[in-house]
C-alpha cells in the first residue's frame, strides 16, 4: 500500500499537477500508510504538505483539512508529542463539528484519538467519557464485530486500566483483540497495539493467562 501510495504522489510530481487539492489527498494518504508503519519522519512532511496545500485552496474549515490533521494527531500521538497531537485533534473536531455530524465515519475515530491524548495526559476521567462517546457511536452504526469498533473498546481498555479497573479493562482487552486478529490478521499493526495493551495488563496483574 505504501508503494502504491508513493507510486501515486511520484505521479502528481511528474505530470506537474502539484498545486491541487487531489496532490494534497495523495500526500496525505501516504503519509496515513506510513504513520501506521512507524515512519513518523517522512510521514509527517507529506502530512504537513498535504496541509498547506488545503489550507491554501479549500481554506481552514474543509472536510479533507479535517482528515489531514485527525491523522497528523495520530502520528504525533504516537510519538509521544501529546500537545502538539491535542492541538491537531482539537481543529480536527471543530472542522468535523461545523462540516459533518457524528455519523461521519471518522468523526468517532477523532473522538477516540482525543481520548488517548487525554489519557496518556493525565486526564483519564475525561478521557473515559470521550472514548465511550466514541464506542457509543461505533456500537450504533457498525456491526459489533467490525475493527473500528474493536479498536475503540481498546482504547477504551487502556484507559481503565489507567484508572486501575483492570476487570472491566480485560474484559475489553481481550474482546478487541481477539476479534483484530479475525479481521485484521495476527501480525497487523493494529493488532500488535491491541496484544501490546493486553501483555500490559497480565504484566501489570500478573495474570498467566496471555502468552503472546
Amino acid at each position: 500500500a505504501i508503494e502504491s501510495a508513493r507510486e501515486n504522489v511520484n505521479e502528481f510530481r511528474h505530470r506537474a499537477t502539484v498545486n491541487t487539492a487531489d496532490f494534497g489527498y495523495a500526500l496525505t494518504t501516504l503519509g496515513s500508510f506510513l504513520s501506521e508503519n512507524d515512519q513518523f519522519a517522512e510521514a509527517d512532511a507529506n502530512l504537513t504538505q498535504a496541509e498547506a496545500i488545503y489550507r491554501k485552496l479549500l481554506g481552514d474549515s474543509h472536510l479533507w483539512l479535517g482528515d489531514n490533521l485527525r491523522i497528523q494527531a495520530n502520528s504525533l500521538y504516537k510519538q509521544g508529542k501529546f500537545a502538539e497531537a491535542q492541538t491537531k485533534i482539537a481543529e480536527t473536531l471543530k472542522i468535523y463539528r461545523a462540516s459533518t455530524s457524528a455519523h461521519y465515519i471518522n468523526f468517532p475515530t477523532a473522538l477516540m484519538i482525543q481520548g488517548l491524548i487525554l489519557n496518556k495526559s493525565g486526564r483519564s476521567e475525561e478521557a473515559e467519557k470521550i472514548l465511550r462517546e466514541a464506542l457509543s457511536l461505533r456500537e450504533e452504526n457498525l456491526p459489533p464485530a467490525h475493527f473500528l469498533t474493536s479498536l475503540n473498546k481498546s482504547a477504551l481498555g487502556e484507559c481503565l486500566m489507567t484508572q486501575n479497573r483492570f476487570e472491566e479493562a480485560e474484559r475489553l482487552l481481550a474482546e478487541s483483540f481477539e476479534s483484530l486478529k479475525i479481521s485484521q490478521g495476527e501480525t497487523n499493526p493494529r493488532t500488535e497495539i491491541a496484544r501490546r495493551r493486553l501483555l500490559k495488563l497480565y504484566e501489570i496483574t500478573k495474570n498467566p493467562k496471555f502468552e503472546g
